[in-house]
């Protein structure tokens, strides 16, 4: 289980920036997404990075009012946070979350229940805080208000998980300032599903993280549009997760 000091430090993180007029009301610290336990459990553990959580999160249609609608156990008086985050995706998931569904299944991983051997979380890097507009659209200063701590959250929670892997999509310059390695390249697409060629490659890069623990964690970063890996087809998105297994 994650510890009481990061799930204290999250409440307080949440308590400290609730008021802003640009974090979404009502809303909760969504620390990851998906059943912690069955993450611990799984033979493989894989966790897939964003960078914070979306305002879609807190209602079901564009023009609804924000609420818990997603989160039906949250009891904000007993902060249970654990319980609620822990049954996310099986009560009503965003579907954004299909973006990265085909490279954990191509890993025999996935992030809903009773379908693939192994069990898949989602973290985001920035901020476990959602916010409107989102983070790309946020003024600089208000990006800089949620981040540091934001951050420091997000690496406590990686070194309490202790991943095998990550699979992360963001912009280019986010991903460079936290992997600096340079990484090698796991494999490219020169051509789309459908053999027309890309004007482009696309290119899924291998990079490494070393964790407080000495574990080193295989990090796989394919670049992102306007959704993860959003430009290459769920049958390649499968290949890089079949590829990530051998």
């Amino acid at each position: 289980m994650l510890s009481n000091n990061l799930i204290n430090k999250s409440l307080e993180y949440y308590s400290a920036h609730s008021h802003r007029p640009f974090v979404v009301k009502p809303s909760l610290p969504i620390v990851y997404f998906g059943d912690l336990g069955e993450y611990l459990s799984s033979p493989l553990k894989v966790i897939t990075v964003g960078k914070n959580p979306s305002d879609n999160e807190f209602r079901l249609q564009k023009d609804d009012p924000y609420s818990f609608c997603r989160f039906n156990k949250w009891n904000p008086n007993k902060a249970n946070l654990i319980e609620t985050l822990n049954s996310y995706f099986k009560d009503i998931p965003l579907s954004w979350f299909s973006c990265y569904e085909p490279v954990l299944n191509g890993m025999n991983c996935s992030y809903y229940p009773n379908k693939l051997k192994n069990r898949a979380l989602h973290t985001d890097i920035c901020s476990p805080i959602a916010t409107k507009p989102t983070w790309s659209k946020l003024a600089s200063e208000n990006r800089r208000a949620l981040y540091y701590s934001g951050n420091e959250l997000w690496n406590q929670l990686i070194e309490e998980l202790q991943p095998d892997i990550m699979l992360i999509s963001v912009p280019r310059n986010l991903f460079s300032e936290h992997f600096s390695d340079g990484g090698k390249e796991l494999l490219s697409f020169s051509s789309k599903e459908d053999g027309t060629p890309r004007k482009v490659k696309y290119q899924v890069f291998e990079h490494n993280r070393r964790l407080k623990s000495g574990k080193i964690v295989r990090v796989i970063y394919g670049q992102a549009a306007q959704m993860p890996f959003g430009t290459i087809s769920s049958a390649q998105k499968q290949e890089i997760g079949k590829l990530c297994l051998q």
